[in-house]
């Protein structure tokens, strides 16, 4: 099983510049953790149903990944608590989580030789980090453009750009503004309409919701 959103938004979005801009940054972290969960809703690993992530395949929940252990043991509690989406989204903003994430799909892409395996030294540790190959990038970049103007956009793109989109983020990968007006006009005439992507936009932006709350309770309490 392979989560082809998150390994995506790993290409599309690490890079190094003053610090990593996934490895160690918050909101970018976040956004990854629930590109995942897309991929599993994605899977039918996982379904939103009563206002509720709940696990829909018991059989392929408990064949995931061994990466990806926290994740569902997070998923467990919170379906045994009962807890409403917004609250289990919580589990997003998770740095154990998103670190065992970030390691497994890194580990997959690095043997794909997507990415190469580097160290990075900030001012409070020495991080290991995937960084993605300039042709990796640029596949995953062309890639999404074509798909966007396709007769039958994949449940992977739509996860993305709805993502991208949420982040105002479309503009540092598509820089051409008329190109990027085109592929967005291209993109939502075609699925604006459809049940499942309405779906996905409106976990998302209560995913936002999540993470701009837990940044403003960081900053309060490290205030």
């Amino acid at each position: 099983m392979q989560l082809t959103t998150a390994r995506n938004y790993l290409l599309l979005t690490e890079r190094i510049g003053k610090k990593p801009m996934l490895r160690t940054r918050f909101t970018n972290q976040a956004y990854f953790v629930l590109a995942s969960i897309l991929d599993l809703i994605d899977q039918q690993v996982l379904a939103i149903q009563d206002d509720q992530l709940i696990i829909k395949d018991r059989d392929k929940f408990g064949r995931l990944p061994n990466y990806l252990s926290g994740f569902k043991a997070r998923i467990m509690a919170e379906i045994t608590k009962g807890n409403k989406l917004t609250d289990t989204l919580d589990l997003i903003t998770s740095w154990d989580i998103a670190n065992e994430l970030y390691d497994g799909v890194g580990v997959e892409l690095l043997r794909d030789q997507l990415v190469r395996k580097t160290s990075v030294k900030t001012n409070l540790d020495t991080h290991v980090i995937y960084l993605p190959t300039d042709a990796a990038r640029m596949q995953v970049t062309d890639d999404l453009k074509t798909q966007m103007t396709a007769a039958d956009i994949s449940q992977a793109t739509i996860s993305l750009v709805t993502i991208y989109e949420q982040l105002d983020a479309l503009k540092w990968l598509i820089s051409d503004k008329n190109e990027l007006a085109g592929l967005t006009q291209a993109f939502h005439r075609k699925i604006d309409d459809d049940p499942f992507y309405q779906t996905k936009r409106a976990l998302v932006k209560t995913a936002q919701d999540v993470i701009t709350k837990k940044k403003f309770w960081y900053d309060s309490w490290l205030s």
